[in-house]
């Protein structure tokens, strides 16, 4: 009698959700598989058409992990870069305008997303639409909403689901790559997350899409961002379905020779490393599901987008993909949200807890792989120096200038506000007293920053030559 009662709440159960929708219907966005090599534009780094602007400078931003932490700190160096101007063959510019490559991940993808869908618009209504808004309140009322718990019982759908709808609703309005390719106002942007397997970054462009025979195009905006954003435990992994196999699209001999290289050295470790990462994908029957979390776990500044790049493409393939013999400067730009809050777990001898556990196997990795990505990206920057002003002399041109600009909370110099500013917590919402104080602390540093202050010298003596 207990077995049949069971049996009949099961199946009343299964009913109601059937009447809403169907428990087992409700159903993640699937991403389309790419049947041939499309012909149309796409949306891939080949394609992006990078040339440094009138300016002629190439400038690359990386916002990131942080949530509105690093939103707010993000759009504090863009409100200062419209505020800086120069002049260029009689032409007032702004260095807003010379922006030409974003990476975004966590929360910096939702900024670096909506700079590069809108452009200008950014300056407009960003702050209206995501940083004074209670966009985590509004993240949580629908998680909890009768209709959502429903869904939430699906083994097809999850609480990242509810965080793409929710950036549709507010920012992105089912915005998708092809859209992007198509029509964005803003630079080329390269949001990232997290392979759950193999913990390596997973950059949403067509070059990346190709390897799984899917088709960026069709794929939401939205979907990436929240990819990108999926904290592990708070959010759920988003799936992308692997097509490998299936379509006409050709794996790069480069990243086929650097797998294979027997070469030994630093570099060619990497590229091996990396290219064999990439290769996982093209094996279908090892690999039919890819799982992604949030984009900081592998690389929570952004900078091993741009390592990789050279080590599995080659410096030559990315010199010409990013045009970068036609520019006068190349600026590399990192702001870096990343907090340090203050912890008292070390002076009780009670068993920390969940939230203390929770932070240790999240926290405390990304910030020492930060660091070291921080001094990676010095060397290779020193090395791209080098090597830019080698080829130079060898074509009797000028090299490119280069600046590297190091926007990170850690590097406010008053001692109180930078202590403030570190124990600001990573969430989707910030009070709008906070949000304030990491605008102007963007002013700040870029102020403080050598590079940024000698790239403004640059352009106001090529103004006056």
């Amino acid at each position: 009698m207990t077995s049949c009662f069971r049996l009949w709440r099961a199946l009343i159960f299964c009913l109601a959700v059937f009447s809403l929708g169907g428990c087992s219907l409700v159903h993640y966005h699937v991403n389309d598989p790419l049947t041939q090599a499309e012909s149309e534009p796409d949306y891939s780094i080949a394609s992006a058409n990078l040339t440094p602007g009138e300016g002629k400078i190439f400038m690359v931003l990386m916002f990131s992990g942080g949530g509105a932490r690093s939103a707010a700190l993000g759009y504090g160096v863009l409100e200062e870069f419209a505020r800086q101007t120069f002049q260029s063959n009689g032409k007032r510019m702004r260095l807003f305008d010379e922006v030409d490559l974003v990476y975004g991940v966590s929360g910096g993808s939702i900024l670096a997303a909506y700079y590069g869908l809108h452009g200008e618009r950014v300056l407009k209504d960003f702050d209206r639409r995501f940083l004074s808004l209670d966009f985590q309140d509004k993240v949580v009322s629908r998680v909890i909403s009768i209709s959502s718990q429903w869904r939430l019982t699906s083994p097809r759908f999850g609480r990242s689901d509810l965080l793409e709808e929710q950036l549709d609703e507010v920012l992105f309005d089912k915005v998708t790559f092809g859209d992007m390719a198509y029509g964005r106002k803003g630079p080329f942007v390269i949001i990232s997350a997290t392979d759950m397997s193999t913990g390596s970054r997973f950059d949403f462009t067509q070059e990346t899409f190709d390897l799984i025979c899917s088709n960026l195009n069709t794929f939401p905006l939205s979907r990436a961002v929240a990819a990108s954003s999926a904290v592990p435990l708070v959010f759920s992994p988003v799936t992308l379905w692997n097509y490998a196999g299936q379509c006409d699209a050709k794996v790069p001999d480069s990243m086929r020779l650097a797998a294979d290289s027997s070469t030994r050295g630093r570099l060619a470790a990497a590229s091996r490393a990396r290219s064999k990462e990439l290769l996982s994908y093209t094996d279908r029957e090892k690999r039919p599901f890819i799982h992604l979390l949030d984009g900081g776990l592998a690389d929570n500044l952004s900078i091993r987008g741009l390592l990789d790049l050279e080590a599995v493409m080659g410096s030559e393939e990315v010199r010409r993909d990013f045009r970068l013999e036609e520019a006068s400067k190349f600026v590399l730009v990192v702001v870096n949200a990343q907090n340090d809050p203050m912890h008292t777990i070390d002076h009780s001898a009670d068993v920390p807890g969940f939230k203390d556990v929770i932070r240790a196997i999240g926290d405390i990795p990304i910030a020492r792989y930060t660091q070291e990505s921080e001094r990676v990206m010095q060397t290779a920057f020193d090395r791209w120096r080098e090597a830019a002003k080698e080829m130079a002399d060898k074509d009797g041109r000028v090299p490119p200038k280069m600046y590297y600009v190091n926007v990170a909370l850690k590097n406010v110099e008053d001692d109180t506000q930078r202590e403030a500013l570190l124990n600001v917590p990573t969430s989707l919402y910030l009070p709008k007293a906070t949000v304030r104080d990491l605008r102007g602390a963007a002013t700040t540093l870029l102020q403080a920053s050598p590079d940024f202050q000698q790239l403004l010298r640059d352009l106001k003596a090529q103004r006056e030559k």
